[in-house]
């Protein structure tokens, strides 16, 4: 069985377990067998809104507008092509694969444009991505929510320089709007 795994990093031979600073999973390589859920992780920042319908088709979703273009847009990444081997479990994730040893790369390919690739796997009909304009008010108000709660559960207020904060800020200025009130408001009821 074939596996993906991609990075900004060009020029690895060899995958080492690392720990993702954001997402609480130990100290692992993670791979899938979609090429397009690996190209999703073509780039680093604080989330990747992806996500299987019921049945089990991978699609990417904007938490915020034209959010595709302008986290993937002109970013380069590598896609590393593994092999499955033996000591390899699978995750609650569907496709996913994760490796406590080291994996060893059968094949780099450059990706010039991430952004051009996840698009490319939507003409193929391997993902579908559904662009902020398409998302029901329901749903968005979802998103801000959560965002809201991301934002209190990560302390960003306290760290409001901090480069996850000001991209909370940027991206999600309801939810930290919402976020700030509510602080204070839990502010507000303590000193009654």
């Amino acid at each position: 069985m074939e596996l993906y795994h991609a990075s900004p990093t060009a020029g690895l031979t060899v995958l080492r377990p690392s720990r993702t600073e954001f997402f609480g999973k130990p100290k692992q390589v993670c791979l899938t067998s979609l090429k397009p859920m690996a190209l999703l992780y073509g780039i680093k920042h604080f989330e990747y809104t992806y996500g299987y319908t019921k049945n089990r088709e991978l699609y990417y979703e904007e938490y915020f507008p034209n959010a595709l273009e302008e986290l993937y847009r002109g970013r380069s990444a590598s896609l590393y092509r593994c092999a499955w081997r033996e000591g390899m479990e699978t995750t609650q994730i569907p496709n996913e694969y994760i490796s406590a040893e080291e994996v060893a790369v059968e094949e780099e390919v450059l990706v010039p444009d991430v952004c051009e690739a996840l698009l490319e796997q939507e003409r193929l009909g391997a993902l579908r991505i559904v662009r902020w304009p398409e998302l029901p008010e329901k749903t968005r108000d979802w998103i801000r929510r959560v965002q809201m709660e991301e934002i209190l559960g990560a302390e960003l207020p306290e760290q409001a320089e901090s480069p996850r904060a000001r991209y909370m800020q940027e991206k999600y200025p309801e939810s930290w709007e919402m976020a700030l009130e509510e602080k204070k408001e839990e502010k507000d009821e303590s000193s009654k």
